[in-house]
């Protein structure tokens, strides 16, 4: 009986923190959807300004067709789900595995760039640092 018990509550610590972090991923889309928004409209006024003054010629519809699809993609992170963007994820990732892969790559690129930096930041303001620091400068010729 008490493994029962102890299933029950593992299933239920489980579906409590699914339904957390689908909220936390609902609220953080709707977020992100709406500054996107902001953004697609901050690059329908260049486009209007590009073809008022006239400058670069076919430019500002480039402008518009890519202040299209950013609008497009805020609208869908607002309507989404968190289920809808993980299914969608999934989907993407099934037809262009070699894509999720490059992303994982990059993301691992700038994480250890990140680490590196922040690591090096923090020796060098520590007190070994600067003793370190200190002795290369007393003993330098």
């Amino acid at each position: 009986m008490q493994t029962t018990d102890v299933r029950e509550a593992a299933a239920q610590a489980v579906q409590g923190s699914k339904s957390f972090l689908g909220k936390q991923v609902d609220e953080r889309s709707t977020t992100i959807g709406q500054q996107i928004e902001t953004v697609a409209h901050d690059l329908r006024s260049v486009g209007d300004q590009l073809r008022t003054t006239g400058v670069a010629g076919g430019a500002a519809t480039y402008v518009d067709r890519g202040a299209e699809l950013v609008d497009q993609f805020g609208h869908y992170l607002q309507d989404a789900d968190s289920a809808r963007l993980i299914a969608d994820l999934e989907s993407f990732a099934r037809r262009a595995p070699w894509a999720v892969a490059a992303g994982a790559l990059m993301l691992g690129f700038a994480a250890s760039r990140f680490l590196k930096t922040s690591s090096a930041r923090r020796y060098h303001g520590s007190a070994y640092g600067r003793a370190y620091e200190s002795e290369a400068t007393f003993y330098a010729p």
